[in-house]
């Protein structure tokens, strides 16, 4: 099979257009390609930054070695560029789209994110893979010559897992839709299934399973969480099973049984009570390698686009991966100290949402209005309608780290009056 470089140009001025053309080429003696400048941009923004105060399956700070956000989105980014250089793709255009691929979550991770689609849903919905590209285009100040990043097309694609939408919400809300659309899929027929995904997507989406799927399990066994022991359990294999038949109806029990089995056996010394870390990461990085190096790129005939590539996994490989995945997601996150947690930052995004709502839709002159910050009065005082202003809202929520929010919220509801200085 010819290495996808050999038969595409990868630095075609289709795909490293930029919607902004005043930024097309790099400055004097920027010998940097247009995606390595993608992957700084999104680094050096401040959506980036604020991950690494956003929780992944912790919430963060809770330890200084658990994973935030923003080291999940670098351990994604690592194996998508592994994963694209294997096959001759450009590593640094998966790079870049996986770095940015979770810019849209807001605090309290899926907690949060569920919260918010719950409030917004009266005004256009809300999803993090939709908001990731609202940031990209709009949301993140690069210059005053434009709004967002201005990354190029083909980073922008990279970075839409859901080009049909998810959960009734599009992948582009209404307003950055008409903004955007119409550029970003020029020249890209619709299929039966609607709107494809290019094959640097479909990278940054097995490269995001696969960190999700190991990672986050070597979090739930550091943190004390989940006893590797556990594993071999028949709770576990039965609790794990009806997890992940739930999106695969089919994977039988055996098949479950098996790969805990496995991981089991890869992470015991049959002398301790838990693995210790140089074993737990030996046992991830044989995972990942096989994960990684499993993977094939089809190409269709003669590339017209980064459309006309697929990337395979094996079915065993991919129902493993699920298995992992379904590990984190019934032993550790449904565990009562994660529960109570999880049911706190929902009420925490929840209330915060009722309470702004009210404020925007009242006398903004008035001085209880100054609970928002200036300049989101000033863009909420040019909205024309209610569903404009929710818009802003969630924005300006969704933005915030999780200790923003909680202390936001323990200021509004909980705390005693205290000093009007004290930063929040």
């Amino acid at each position: 099979m010819l290495a996808a470089d050999a038969v595409y140009d990868w630095f075609n001025p289709h795909d490293t257009q930029r919607r902004y053309p005043t930024e097309a080429t790099g400055a004097e003696g920027d010998r940097r390609d247009p995606y390595e400048r993608d992957r700084a941009r999104v680094i050096h923004s401040s959506a980036f930054r604020r991950l690494q105060g956003k929780s992944q399956i912790f919430a963060a700070g809770w330890s200084g070695y658990l994973r935030t956000r923003v080291t999940h989105a670098m351990e994604v980014a690592q194996i998508a560029r592994a994963i694209a250089t294997n096959h001759g793709l450009p590593g640094s255009l998966a790079e870049a789209a996986a770095l940015a691929h979770d810019l849209g979550h807001p605090p309290f991770g899926h907690n949060g994110e569920e919260a918010l689609a719950v409030c917004m849903r009266p005004y256009g919905g809300f999803e993090g893979n939709a908001q990731t590209f609202r940031i990209l285009t709009r949301l993140e100040p690069l210059t005053t010559r434009h709004p967002g990043v201005n990354v190029t097309r083909a980073t922008l694609l990279g970075v839409l897992k859901y080009p049909g939408g998810r959960g009734g919400v599009p992948a582009m809300y209404e307003d950055d839709a008409a903004f955007d659309a119409g550029w970003l899929y020029w020249g890209v027929p619709a299929g039966d299934a609607g709107l494809p995904r290019s094959i640097i997507c479909q990278i940054m989406d097995w490269a995001d399973d696969v960190a999700y799927s190991l990672h986050d399990l070597e979090d739930g066994i550091r943190s004390g969480l989940l006893s590797h022991h556990a594993l071999v359990t028949q709770e576990a294999v039965e609790r794990v099973t009806r997890r992940v038949q739930r999106a695969l109806p089919a994977l039988d029990r055996d098949f479950v049984g098996h790969v805990l089995r496995t991981l089991y056996t890869r992470l015991d010394d049959g002398v301790s009570i838990s693995p210790s870390t140089a074993r737990i990461r030996e046992t991830e990085g044989t995972y990942v390698h096989r994960f990684v190096t499993a993977t094939k790129v089809e190409v269709t005939g003669t590339p017209r686009s980064s459309f006309d590539f697929r990337l395979l996994v094996p079915e065993g490989v991919q129902l493993e991966c699920a298995v992992l995945k379904a590990i984190t997601q019934e032993l550790v996150l449904r565990d009562q100290r994660t529960g109570v947690s999880a049911r706190q930052a929902v009420g925490t995004v929840t209330e915060l949402f009722e309470l702004l709502m009210e404020t925007a839709n009242g006398d903004l002159d008035d001085i209880r209005a100054a609970v928002l910050p200036g300049d989101v009065r000033a863009e909420l005082a040019v909205c024309g309608s209610e569903g404009a202003r929710a818009r802003v809202v969630c924005d300006f929520i969704s933005d915030m780290t999780d200790a923003q929010a909680g202390e936001y919220h323990r200021r509004l509801f909980a705390a005693p009056q205290t000093s009007p200085f004290a930063p929040l």
